[in-house]
């Protein structure tokens, strides 16, 4: 009898747990707003829809402290720079003369256009 209080309870607090993680699963899976982007009307301003795209496929390997290759896309300042410099859309897009980005895949043709049309709104805050 007591063994099957004790199960009981075990389930009991891994059922109410599990309820914990599903109401705040947005708060723990921050790019899931990013997935679904490209089944979304196209937003054009970094906040809503750049910066979401360079944290999810660019800011883990170009950000403030590890920079690689030199570029950091952290923060609107820094991406501003490389779209004014052309290197953005040259690597996104994977022109000749540009090193392709991200290395091994590429964006989705959507987060692509959503960059441009940024770049085309005069990359709005």
């Amino acid at each position: 009898m007591k063994n099957r209080i004790i199960v009981y309870l075990i389930g009991l607090v891994l059922i109410s747990t599990e309820g914990c993680y599903y109401d705040r699963f947005n708060e723990q899976h921050p790019f899931d707003g990013y997935i679904n982007t490209c089944d979304a009307e196209l937003a054009d301003t970094y906040a809503s829809t750049v910066k979401l795209i360079m944290q999810y496929n660019c800011t883990s390997c170009h950000n403030a402290s590890s920079k690689k290759g030199g570029i950091s896309l952290a923060t609107i300042a820094d991406v501003k720079f490389y779209v004014n410099s052309g290197e953005l859309m040259g690597s996104v897009q994977g022109i000749s003369g540009f090193e392709a980005m991200p290395p091994g895949g590429s964006l989705r043709d959507c987060d692509i256009q959503q960059i441009q049309d940024w770049i085309d709104a005069e990359m709005p805050d």
